[in-house]
């Protein structure tokens, strides 16, 4: 049974409130325009650039040590939802757009925002550790800011998650993922080479959307905290809303509920994992 048949009915909307995808959009964009509007009121009171950096820009950059991240811890989480250049946001955004997709599309909500903070995260070690062990290397460094690392850790989890996947399949067969994931990575990664700790960084975050998806397949969520301890926040904040969402949900239809929760499988371990049971019900849901 083709596997793509029952993964093109479980699309992500643009406009869906459970799109991961746009939440990610939408914190790098907010932060992004809140810089420039703050860089546009220093412009027009004439205050030089190097103020405005220093006063505003920092307070969103991760220090290249760890002392300097012990004085503003809040960056080690922040700088990689923060994008100041305009071109740096586009060219981020349209390869968070290319491989989130595809990585929502197959596996999910759940999975990307996880990844996303802890390929950041990891990277975000990884490049202070390197400044540390590496002589000069905070120097040419210096502080860093944008979603680099957390889309390289995004593009190997897509990757890893779906090594067959293609695109555009109506052009002789399609395009590998793997190609499109390779091109990627030797322009990440031919970039970062300039500065050697953000290299580290960048291979730290593909070890962790590697680990993450081999983890995910072996039936250890290591996301699951994250989705909880949203739940409980969302739950603590909004109890009423809470309770509407349990009362639309109580008539939904159960045989839609199971065909979900089997594919939500299927995309994580195969087709061929599946139980015998569980073939049978997407073979005659399929003949429906």
């Amino acid at each position: 049974m083709p596997q793509q048949r029952f993964m093109s009915n479980r699309k992500m909307l643009l406009g869906e409130d459970s799109n991961a995808l746009v939440f990610l959009f939408a914190v790098n964009m907010i932060i992004f325009v809140l810089i420039s509007f703050l860089k546009t009121v220093y412009y027009l009171t004439d205050t030089p650039l190097e103020l405005f950096e220093r006063q505003i820009v920092d307070w969103f950059r991760m220090p290249s040590s760890f002392v300097g991240v012990f004085y503003k811890p809040w960056t080690f989480i922040v700088h990689f939802f923060s994008q100041y250049q305009f071109w740096q946001l586009v060219s981020s955004m349209l390869w968070l757009w290319s491989f989130g997709y595809i990585f929502q599309d197959l596996s999910g909500n759940k999975h990307i925002v996880p990844v996303y903070i802890y390929a950041g995260a990891i990277g975000a070690v990884g490049f202070l550790a390197a400044n540390a062990l590496m002589p000069g290397a905070v120097n040419a460094a210096g502080p860093v800011m944008g979603a680099g690392a957390s889309i390289v850790g995004i593009a190997v989890a897509t990757t890893v998650l779906a090594p067959k996947y293609r695109l555009f399949p109506l052009v002789n067969g399609g395009i590998p993922l793997w190609v499109l994931t390779l091109i990627f990575l030797v322009l990440d990664f031919s970039t970062a080479l300039v500065v050697p700790s953000i290299l580290v960084s960048h291979l730290f975050a593909g070890l962790v959307g590697f680990g993450y998806i081999k983890l995910l397949q072996n039936g250890n969520n290591a996301g699951d905290w994250m989705i909880r301890f949203y739940h409980w926040g969302n739950n603590l904040l909004s109890p009423k809303n809470t309770r509407i969402v349990k009362a639309d949900t109580r008539g939904y239809d159960s045989t839609e509920t199971r065909l979900n929760a089997i594919l939500d499988k299927m995309n994580i371990v195969g087709y061929d994992n599946l139980s015998e049971s569980e073939k049978a019900f997407l073979k005659s849901t399929s003949q429906d």
